[in-house]
This record gives structure tokens, C-alpha cells and sequence, in this order.
């Protein structure tokens, strides 16, 4: 069975510089990429690549395509630019990754993952992205939390796995309230979001609803933290390590 993976962009960019990959944070993640033989997706979102730029000109809602046609070319180049430096990276440590552009496969809010399918059979680890989708003279931005629902809807994972910038979840923001209480495990019915932040693909409440609507499809969800490549490595290998396991 196949595996997702979702990198978030606050791990894989450093979220405030506009362009800015985290080389390092990079690197090491697929370190343990290259040593894992599992079958599996990757998804990575935008981070500064894309959230800067859609937010900056107000792309965050679906709207008409016409007349911002300028700012639409430039976030969807802007992220399958990030998306090839990670292809790139993969490659380097012998990860046979290939980019799937999401804006390529969606029509509208179908996907086709024909592709990924082919890609999948013959030994590749397909890489989709946040993205944003035009179609029919309309657009939107489609989120990496999205294209794992999709992905999930139609392959049922074994898992699917959330690479973040904190251990798992907590009972309130572990960013803001130090003494915020880690949940090791959680039923997907158990959990509640009090929505304190937003980007361009959406708010925490939003990210919550489609994890527990994953969870319906695939045996668990697991949140990690990404600062500690180990966890992960572990994680793979179906070791107990610290994360969130939601089921």
C-alpha cells in the first residue's frame, strides 16, 4: 500500500522570505527518504514560494482569472519553481521523484491521477504541490492539505503522513501558550480547532476538517515534527515516536 506525504511549507521554505528554500531542513528529510523503499506520494506546500505573493494580491479567494492574469502566472511559476528545486534535491539523493503539477491534473475540482498512477506501477514517487487551479475562466488555490484528501479518496493510504513545524497536536497554539498540552493519540471525532490563524490556502479550523475527513479514507493520519528527521525515519518504518496519531 502507498503512502502520503505532506510537507508543509513552513518546514521546506522559511515561510517570511520571499523564495527562500530551508536548505538543510531539505536535505536532511530526504536523507531519510533515500533510505526508506516504501511506495509513496509527495506533497509539499507552497511556504514563501507561494503564500507571499497570493496574499499580497489578494488571491486567496476563487475569483474570475480574467485581469489577474499577471499575478496568476507569477505565484503558479513562483511554486513549480520551488517544486523543481525539490524534485532536484531528491534526485541528488538518488529519490526517484517526478513533478506533477496540480494545476495540470485538476479540472476544476477533479483530478486525474492517471499519472500518478503510472508513475506509482514503474518505481517513481510522484511530487504534486499547492498550487493554484485555472478552469473555465475562473481560478483557485488549491491547498497541499486538498490534493492529500484527493490522493486519499482515491488510492486509501496505509497512511498519511504530516511533516510540521511542532511535535503534533496540542490543546491550544505550543507556539503562544508554553504551556500547551501535548495529545499523543486522538480520534478524528474528538477534535476540536480554536481557528486563530489563516494563509493562503486557508485556515487551521479548514486544515483540521480535511484531516479528520482523510482519516475516513486511509488507517491513520500522522503528524511529526519535521526538526527532527529521526521522527519521521521512525515514523516510516512503523516505529512509535513522538507525533500525533489521529484515527
Amino acid at each position: 500500500m502507498v503512502i502520503v506525504l505532506k510537507l508543509g511549507g513552513s518546514i521546506i521554505t522559511e515561510k517570511d522570505s520571499y523564495r527562500k528554500i530551508n536548505e538543510d531542513a531539505i536535505v536532511k528529510l530526504f536523507d531519510v527518504l533515500s533510505k526508506s523503499r516504501e511506495k509513496m506520494v509527495l506533497i509539499h506546500g507552497a511556504g514563501s514560494f507561494g503564500h507571499i505573493l497570493a496574499l499580497k494580491h489578494g488571491l486567496e479567494k476563487p475569483g474570475p482569472s480574467k485581469g489577474r492574469e499577471a499575478s496568476i502566472s507569477r505565484v503558479m511559476s513562483d511554486v513549480l519553481a520551488l517544486d523543481s528545486a525539490i524534485v532536484d534535491k531528491l534526485n541528488e539523493k538518488g529519490v526517484r521523484g517526478v513533478a506533477v503539477p496540480p494545476h495540470a491534473i485538476y479540472h476544476g475540482s477533479l483530478p486525474d491521477f492517471k499519472i500518478v498512477e503510472t508513475l506509482l506501477a514503474n518505481g517513481f514517487i510522484p511530487v504534486l504541490y499547492g498550487d493554484i487551479i485555472v478552469y473555465r475562466g475562473k481560478y483557485r488555490i488549491i491547498s497541499g492539505d486538498e490534493i492529500a484528501l484527493d490522493l486519499s479518496r482515491r488510492f486509501r493510504p496505509r497512511s498519511v503522513v504530516f511533516v510540521t513545524d511542532v511535535d503534533g497536536l496540542y490543546d491550544s497554539d505550543p507556539k503562544v501558550n508554553k504551556r500547551a498540552k501535548f495529545i499523543p493519540k486522538i480520534r478524528a471525532s474528538e477534535i476540536e480547532v480554536i481557528d486563530t490563524k489563516r494563509d493562503a490556502t486557508g485556515s487551521m479550523a479548514g486544515k483540521m476538517e480535511r484531516i479528520k475527513k482523510i482519516v475516513h479514507y486511509t488507517g491513520r493520519v500522522i503528524i511529526i515534527n519535521g526538526k527532527r528527521p529521526d521522527r519521521l525515519s521512525d515514523s516510516l518504518e512503523g516505529k512509535e515516536t513522538k507525533s500525533t496519531v489521529i484515527t
